[in-house]
């Protein structure tokens, strides 16, 4: 990271901030999403509430970012959600799925490597606390028309990210 980019991260991020996310592909900003038992048909396997996603066309959640460290080109974040969700942590299921947990142990934080600040916000890669990349798989069958990702650490195809600060 440069002097200018850390300059502006110390003015735009602080010690924490609010943000919203949006996963990158084709030139797209796809908002990310927390998932509902309600987005998957009765067959087949049923995923529960608040497993992160990207799709749809609803804005996406507000996380609170709280700077737990940083080094020369990486932020390291602690992730939770907001409103009714502020109890919730941002965490990796087993499989490497991406979801907010309530009452799991979640200390390990999220490294965010800046590749460019623009106007709309800090464009970025997303990795977990050892270095694996966020990575986006194809979720289906879906209720909502359109196309939704699961996100995960282990499997999938790697994206960037754009967070906005929400004020």
């Amino acid at each position: 990271m440069t002097d200018t980019q850390n300059q502006h991260l110390d003015a735009e991020v602080g010690s924490s901030f609010q943000g919203q996310v949006y996963l990158l592909n084709a030139g797209r900003e796809i908002p990310l999403r927390l998932s509902r038992l309600s987005d998957k048909f009765s067959w087949g396997v049923t995923p529960e509430d608040d497993w992160l996603q990207a799709g749809g066309n609803e804005d996406p959640p507000v996380f609170d970012f709280v700077l737990h460290s940083q080094t020369e080109n990486r932020l390291h974040f602690n992730i939770s959600g907001t409103g009714r969700k502020a109890a919730k942590k941002l965490g990796i299921s087993r499989n490497g799925y991406l979801g907010l947990y309530e009452r799991a142990e979640v200390s390990d934080y999220w490294k965010l490597e800046p590749l460019a600040w623009t106007e709309q916000g800090l464009v970025c890669r997303w990795r977990d606390h050892l270095g694996h990349q966020v990575k986006a798989l194809p979720d289906t069958p879906h209720r909502q028309p359109g196309t939704f990702f699961l996100l995960n650490v282990s499997d999938g195809d790697v994206h960037e990210f754009l967070i906005k600060r929400v004020d």
